[in-house]
């Protein structure tokens, strides 16, 4: 029984897809707009600014192709860089005003969730097709 409750495996494949493509989306305009800003900023002269924005493309990609790996990678370190910007968020609404955490919150919540998602899909993706390959599995 493909997806019933006695495999325990009940996301379908859909879902399982839907679910990878909020990661590589996540990670791919994390990536584009990261880029964007280096480009408008002082760094935009120097190639090692590029490296966080070509890290996550590349982990898009890798979440694209169902990889378990860049799924959690992407993750952990949206989630460690978010830990360093909220110190630079609060310091830019001391200095500006305006409703910077607010943002800083809503968008690490959005993509964190995302990310989120892309990790589960890409496990279940991968529960799900070594289910299919066992032995007995219709």
């Amino acid at each position: 029984m493909r997806g019933g409750p006695k495999d325990g495996k009940n996301m379908s494949d859909g879902i399982a897809k839907a679910f990878i493509a909020c990661g590589w989306v996540a990670a791919g305009i994390g990536g584009v707009v990261t880029a964007l800003v280096v480009a408008g900023g002082p760094a935009a002269g120097q190639l090692v600014a590029y490296g966080i924005p070509a890290i996550f493309l590349a982990l898009a990609y890798g979440i694209a192709k169902r990889s378990r790996v860049c799924a959690v990678a992407a993750l952990v370190i949206f989630v460690a860089m978010r830990v360093e910007w909220y110190r630079v968020a609060v310091q830019v609404e001391q200095r500006r005003g305006g409703a910077v955490l607010m943002g800083f919150w809503v968008t690490a919540i959005v993509f964190t969730l995302l990310y989120a998602l892309g990790v589960i899909g890409t496990f279940a993706w991968h529960s799900r097709q070594s289910a299919e390959h066992q032995p007995g599995s219709a």
